[in-house]
């Protein structure tokens, strides 16, 4: 009898282990994912950041071609008045 509960005993394998190791893999699991969302989230940001550029670049660019025309126009509003 001593016997059959010294082979349960060395057949079943440590639960309290088996638990900590899953534990400790799923805990890495999860920085993993963490991580490489932090990285999405900034990839993400660098683009945006980006676009804001050109946006802002595109509207000086019409300010100016704007600019340039009211410059046109009031030159030749003064001609006319000559």
């Amino acid at each position: 009898m001593q016997s059959k509960k010294n082979e349960k005993f060395i057949e079943q394998p440590n639960l309290g282990l088996t638990l900590g190791f899953l534990g400790s893999v799923f805990e890495t699991l999860g920085l993993l994912i963490g991580t490489i969302g932090e990285g999405v989230i900034l990839q993400e940001m660098v683009e945006e950041e980006q676009t804001e550029k050109k946006i802002r670049s595109e509207q000086k660019n019409q300010l100016s071609q704007i600019e340039k025309k009211l410059d046109y126009v009031i030159k030749e509003l003064e001609e006319l008045k000559r």
